[in-house]
């Protein structure tokens, strides 16, 4: 295993380790794990497939299976109520 040593201001090591305490892993576990996330976030292509497209859709439409929206004269009635009670009468 190869080491790595890098200098930080003491108040951002003192950040680190108190994140690491509160994750309740190692100042070494925590950067390592940061470390890690960095590097797969810059990997990633940015773009999406048309698979990734369908999934996003397909956990769309799972989640609000069930649940209408209200009928637009429903809707129109809260707007006009929200105006209403949204004025400053004396």
């Amino acid at each position: 295993m190869a080491r790595i040593h890098f200098v930080v201001k003491e108040p951002d090591k003192a950040r680190y380790q108190n994140q690491a305490r509160r994750e309740q892993k190692s100042l070494g576990a925590w950067l390592r794990e940061a470390a890690e996330e960095k590097l797969a976030a810059a990997t990633r292509s940015g773009r999406f497939t048309l698979d990734d497209l369908k999934l996003f859709n397909a956990e769309c439409d799972a989640r609000e299976k069930g649940n209408q929206e209200p009928d637009w004269a429903e809707h129109k009635q809260t707007i006009s109520g929200s105006k209403v009670r949204g004025l400053d009468v004396p």
